[in-house]
This record gives C-alpha cells, structure tokens and sequence, in this order.
C-alpha cells in the first residue's frame, strides 16, 4: 500500500492555491475586509479583462 502524499502535481497545485487563499481571506478579515467585497473585486476585473 503506498502511503505517500506526493500525489498528483495539480492536487499540489489546488492545495497550495486553497492554502493561499484562506491565508488572503483571513488577513483581509482583520483588516475588515469582507469576502464579499474581494469577490466583487476579482470579478470585476475578470469582466474587465475580457
């Protein structure tokens, strides 16, 4: 049974990118940042990107 948690590259990838984002929210969260307002904020620029 192989017991490694190497996995996959992209599981890697999605994990680090889950990690960051909690460790974003939660400093935004002190900061009195709500998660609302930083998805308004990164949807508005996926809009404007396209």
């Amino acid at each position: 049974m192989d017991k490694s948690n190497q996995g996959k590259i992209e599981e890697l990838q999605t994990v680090e990118l889950d990690m960051e984002w909690v460790y974003l929210l939660l400093k935004a969260k002190k900061q009195g940042i709500h998660a609302d307002e930083i998805r308004r904020f990164f949807n508005d620029r996926t809009l404007k990107a396209m």
